[in-house]
């Protein structure tokens, strides 16, 4: 087992207790062999973004000094696309132009404020404006550093926009102020088509389903379906507020941005959101995270993104 986690991705917090009355037992667990963690993102009419940083040992300090220092610097890295290579620049977050800013936020649930020049948190990423996502293209990503090796490939699929949006009244009359929001969605008649979901409540950033954020048509392809869609929640906050889990409020305007991915991507968040939901679990399943990065973790990930809006009334 590979000791060590991604201070940005796995927000995987480990406790281990172990007593008796008669000794403590205190293990001492090996780190690991130190990986390079990509999280690469490019969508139509946007940018690539790639965040590339150490992977740390999971026991070790998640402070945001700790996470600044596990960015790695002065790497090689390009993006291939229709047989041009284009070279990735690295940017810090004061250096971020307004519409990188948005970008980042978006694709990354990182509020805006924390990007901008005086927030005193310094995030950096490889990104070039040369080079726009398309619909239908593939996206080759490589990676030199210090003589090792990271390639990997993804698409940005076609489109699949939900049918609608809508809301019903909590089932508790007494909560008559929250709403369950609702989505209807056809599914194309060929198999593999996967979504990945967004949800930004009024001026809040994206943020993915917490639980469950990717869906596959293995069961309903070609189906048109309805079901309740949960508010998006940034990862890694300490407890969930189970009164308001997964509701939007009276007044709320709620913007879904709905992305179409392709399978690799997928099977990446679906593995890793099964890892993270059973962590801790005696009778958890246990499980790998499917990277689709060679010589590497983490994921490189195109995005056919549709959005769309409604306000709650």
């Amino acid at each position: 087992m590979n000791m060590r986690m991604h201070p940005s991705i796995f927000y995987l917090f480990l406790l281990l207790l172990f007593s008796s009355c008669e000794e403590d037992l205190n293990l001492i667990l090996p780190e690991g062999e130190e990986m390079l963690v990509v999280e690469g993102h490019i969508e139509q009419g946007t940018p690539p973004v790639v965040v590339l940083t150490r992977s740390v040992p999971v026991f070790s300090d998640l402070s945001v000094e700790a996470l600044e220092q596990s960015f790695v610097h002065d790497a090689q890295v390009t993006v291939t696309s229709n047989g041009q290579a284009y070279t990735l620049q690295e940017v810090a977050s004061p250096a971020f132009s307004e519409a990188l800013r948005q970008v980042v936020s978006m694709q990354l649930g990182i509020p805006v404020e924390q990007l901008r020049r005086n927030s005193g948190f310094l995030f950096y990423v490889y990104t070039t404006d040369a080079l726009l996502g398309e619909v239908g293209q593939s996206y080759g990503l490589r990676i030199n550093q210090e003589g090792r090796l990271l390639t990997a490939t993804t698409t940005i699929p076609q489109l699949n926009p939900v049918d609608s949006l809508w809301t019903v009244p909590h089932p508790d009359p007494q909560q008559d102020s929250l709403r369950i929001l609702y989505y209807s969605y056809t599914d194309p008649d060929t198999l593999g088509n996967s979504i990945r979901y967004f949800t930004k409540r009024n001026n809040e950033p994206f943020f993915p389903g917490l639980f469950t954020s990717v869906f596959n048509d293995e069961l309903v392809n070609g189906s048109s379906i309805s079901f309740p869609l949960d508010r998006g929640e940034p990862k890694g906050q300490a407890e969930i507020n189970v009164d308001l889990y997964s509701y939007f409020g009276v007044g709320d305007t709620v913007t879904v941005r709905w992305a179409a991915i392709d399978l690799p991507h997928y099977r990446f968040w679906y593995s890793l959101e099964n890892e993270q939901n059973s962590n801790g679990s005696p009778i958890g399943t246990p499980n790998i995270t499917q990277s689709n990065i060679d010589g590497g973790l983490g994921i490189w990930g195109g995005y056919g993104v549709t959005y769309h809006t409604i306000v709650i009334e």
